[in-house]
């Protein structure tokens, strides 16, 4: 259903705040701690306006902690939470539960937003990504050899690989039945918790990212040379519209040096990927063109994608990078939001609140995910609260003046 509703959204704002509008881009790192674990930044997870960043390193070698790096104001401020090592890869499943894996095949859980990461449990080797379906209790995580396992807070058990062992580096969890794994010289799909084929793309060992929109339509990302070699010619693009046959997508670094070692796609026809150099590649139209994104602004190696809605999108790398590409319409001067939603997801009331200097009245407009206008009131306050009893659960679209934003009603 969710994927349902955010391809609806896609469609609206298509047609209400047109994709041709040019993201503003904004380097927001300077707000992370400055700590030699910054160095090493891994991947990014959300839930409303709070963000957990992961970084790599530590473990017992250098003596370190790892650190994960908390907001809960969209990335103005920051705190440290820590892990007994290093983590790959993170999943909120919603703002107080979550997941987070990495070095030493360390896996670890926290109830309270982080406050602790408690560990639940290990693995044999390092893993490298964590997923969990929506409204599931049981997700999976993967890593070097070929481990799989499926975890929840109750048990962990391994997904029989059929003598597999190269290193897997993503998974993609689409609901509670099926899920899609990706790695060296293997793109697998998992069903009930077994593997079902080995789906490898020929000419190709180095995939390091999958995310799918469902299981028929997504995209792999990675080299087409040896897992490892970061400066191979290459940034691979690789797509399926039937869960199985996989096919090339050309994009504008294709051929170059570099890798891509991200993927994270809105809905069938809209994605993200980033990589190497600084490397930020965008679709509206399934993959038929890439537009490259915020070229220059960025010579790091670029790991982790968090798309909020197709005009707002979080990406992460290297020595404390951490860019904010945002529809311009929606920026001030100062980088930020003119007007902000929160919390998000909701429940009883959603919050509008005006982060410009100036009071000015706006208008406010809410429309369900079939276009229809089921709310019209006008604010003149810094903060005005807005009461959500009559809607139903589901996604819906904020329309202030010139501004569209979505939220979920839980």
């Amino acid at each position: 259903m969710k994927h349902f509703y955010c391809f609806i959204i896609s469609i609206f704002l298509i047609i209400t705040h047109s994709y041709s509008q040019k993201f503003e881009w904004t380097n927001l790192g300077e707000n992370l701690p400055n700590t030699i674990s910054t160095v090493t930044i891994s991947g990014i997870d959300m839930v409303g306006d709070s963000i957990w960043i992961i970084s790599g390193y530590g473990n017992y070698q250098n003596g370190t902690a790892g650190e994960i790096y908390f907001s809960a104001d969209r990335g103005k401020t920051f705190t440290i939470q820590t892990t007994k090592y290093g983590t790959h890869g993170i999943k909120m499943q919603d703002s107080k539960r979550g997941w987070a894996c990495g070095v030493e095949g360390q896996i670890y859980y926290t109830s309270d937003g982080g406050s602790n990461w408690i560990k639940k449990y290990s693995a044999s080797r390092t893993l490298m990504a964590i997923d969990f379906p929506n409204n599931s209790d049981t997700g999976i995580c993967v890593g070097f050899n070929g481990i799989v396992k499926t975890i929840s807070d109750k048990e962990i058990k391994s997904i029989p690989m059929e003598n597999y062992v190269s290193n897997i580096y993503s998974v993609s969890c689409i609901d509670s039945r099926h899920a899609f794994v990706a790695g060296e010289e293997i793109i697998g799909p998992i069903i009930d918790a077994e593997l079902q084929i080995d789906q490898s793309y020929s000419g190709t060992n180095g995939i390091y990212a999958i995310d799918m929109v469902d299981t028929l339509h997504g995209w792999c990302v990675g080299s087409p040379t040896a897992a490892g070699a970061w400066d191979s010619a290459g940034c691979m693009i690789i797509h399926t519209i039937d869960g199985h046959n996989w096919t090339d997508q050309v994009n504008p670094v294709k051929g170059k040096n570099g890798t891509l070692m991200a993927v994270k796609a809105l809905n069938k026809m809209e994605a993200w990927t980033v990589g190497t150099s600084g490397v930020i590649l965008h679709t509206t139209d399934g993959g038929e063109n890439w537009k490259r994104e915020a070229e220059g602004l960025s010579k790091e190696m670029l790991y982790g994608i968090y798309v909020v809605s197709p005009e707002e999108v979080y990406i992460t790398g290297n020595n404390r990078t951490f860019l904010r590409g945002i529809i311009s319409s929606s920026v001030n001067e100062k980088g930020y939001e003119s007007v902000a939603i929160y919390p998000n997801p909701c429940n009883n009331y959603i919050n509008i609140e005006n982060c410009s200097d100036i009071i000015i009245p706006k208008v406010i407009i809410i429309y369900n995910s079939l276009g229809e206008k089921i709310l019209e009131s006008t604010t003149h306050n810094n903060i005005e609260r807005i009461n959500l009893d009559g809607l139903k659960s589901g996604c819906y679209f904020l329309k202030i003046d010139n501004e569209c934003k979505t939220f979920i009603k839980d």
